[in-house]
């Protein structure tokens, strides 16, 4: 019966109702699966409630956003099915809607028009004696070091969705695990249901690319991740076609029992479509310092975050290309600052202190400063982006409620054209889970 429903489903559908029941039927397809007896169906969700403001924030392109004042309400729900020992299928869709305190117009998206997907996947575990998992769908690409080349793959608007279209197989050894991903990624989303407003699209080109990525687990001076990375886009930002190769390394080391360090390293290199080469250079590091065993468990932390800039003066493009990572990263207020290019973060070099504390077991609190500058000048004529101050506090209420609130200020250097600017971005987000 259920199999009959399906073909008939399958049959008369649409695009969206085939590609579900191609995932959901593929256990039920096969006569000879050995259905698992204690599979389950676990169901879970969660609703969010963030309340966010922004306040003349200056842009790369010379010109400052608007105040900007909005509540914004996700609800996601999730679903795994255990159908087999070693199948299990994922799906987490989430809605949201927001209500904008001024410039109404801006709230593209009401309640229930648009459902997208995170993740609609099928996993397949210990495949060849234990040695292989694979996964096919969309599904979110976590766990790839700080996130920094690979995390979310809609920088047109994150919170719709940030799962990529993917097939992943991860090979597992005693001491060493290689994950080999391919991804492609079109401009607008297939998965979409009931999406009122089709001329948004999830992202400014279509994108494919290959990632292999190598973890270390039990090296313990070796680099904790090397990985090779290829992109094409097409096109982006009205240019040629990107080619891209990116290579890199994670070295994450645990000096003493007080100081601990974090070094990502990557260069990448490519061309344009009609000729013109790529190239630049990203460096993230981490230097910590734990304050001994007292309550709060304090620690001190330096860090330097560069992108290269490009330089008018060669033909050689040499700023940093963001590949699948276009988030807010380390701050919501700089995702904005490469406006018209939405977060593509690039040009940059920040240096910061800061502070880590835990009150209690529920909450955690983080403040940081710095200065940053630009490898190459801005519209401004000098290099100074400014001084950004972050502060971050998250508690969990109760068991399934937690909050986080932050608030960011910038003052702006010689690099924009109006100097000595103070800009701000505050944002508190409840979540209760279910």
């Amino acid at each position: 019966m259920l199999s009959g429903f399906m073909h008939r489903w399958f049959v008369t559908g649409s695009r969206y109702k085939k590609i579900v029941c191609l995932i959901l039927c593929m256990p039920v397809f096969n006569a000879n699966a050995d259905i698992y007896q204690g599979e389950k169906l676990n169901l879970a969700g969660d609703i969010q409630l963030k309340l966010v403001t922004l306040d003349e924030l200056p842009v790369d392109g010379g010109i400052k956003l608007p105040e900007t004042t909005y509540s914004d309400v996700v609800t996601s729900l999730w679903a795994i099915w255990q159908v087999a020992e070693n199948v299990r299928i994922k799906a987490w869709v989430k809605n949201e809607f927001r209500n904008y305190a001024k410039n109404k117009k801006a709230n593209n998206y009401r309640f229930l028009d648009e459902f997208a997907f995170h993740e609609l996947s099928a996993e397949f575990t210990n495949l060849l004696g234990g040695r292989l998992d694979l996964k096919v769908g969309r599904f979110p690409l976590l766990g790839y070091g700080r996130g920094l080349q690979i995390l979310e793959s809609s920088p047109l608007d994150a919170e719709r969705s940030y799962g990529f279209n993917a097939v992943r197989g991860r090979l597992k050894f005693e001491r060493v695990e290689l994950d080999l991903i391919g991804i492609y990624s079109p401009r607008e989303d297939e998965f979409l249901i009931n999406n009122k407003k089709k001329d948004k699209g999830f992202l400014e080109s279509a994108e494919q690319g290959f990632v292999a990525y190598l973890h270390n687990k039990s090296h313990p001076y070796l680099p904790k991740s090397l990985y090779y990375m290829y992109k094409h886009e097409q096109p982006r930002f009205g240019r040629e076609d990107l080619y891209l190769h990116t290579a890199g390394f994670i070295w994450e080391q645990k000096l003493t029992s007080a100081w601990s360090t974090y070094w990502e390293l990557a260069h990448q290199q490519g061309r344009r479509a009609r000729g013109g080469d790529v190239r630049g250079w990203l460096s993230d590091f981490f230097l910590t310092y734990r304050l001994g065993d007292r309550p709060w468990k304090p620690e001190l932390y330096v860090s330097n975050y560069y992108l290269s800039g490009d330089d008018p003066n060669t033909e050689t493009e040499e700023n940093w290309h963001g590949l699948w990572a276009r988030w807010p990263q380390y701050s919501y207020f700089m995702v904005w600052q490469f406006v018209p290019r939405i977060g593509d973060w690039t040009n940059m070099n920040w240096s910061r202190l800061g502070f880590k504390a835990y009150p209690t077991a529920n909450t955690s609190v983080e403040v940081s400063a710095g200065p940053i500058t630009a490898p190459e000048k801005g519209l401004g004529g000098g290099n100074g982006r400014g001084h950004l101050g972050i502060v971050v506090l998250r508690h969990k209420l109760t068991k399934k409620l937690s909050m986080m609130a932050r608030a960011e200020v910038f003052e702006s250097g010689d690099f924009h054209p109006e100097e000595d600017n103070l800009s701000w971005t505050a944002r508190v987000q409840f979540k209760y889970a279910f």
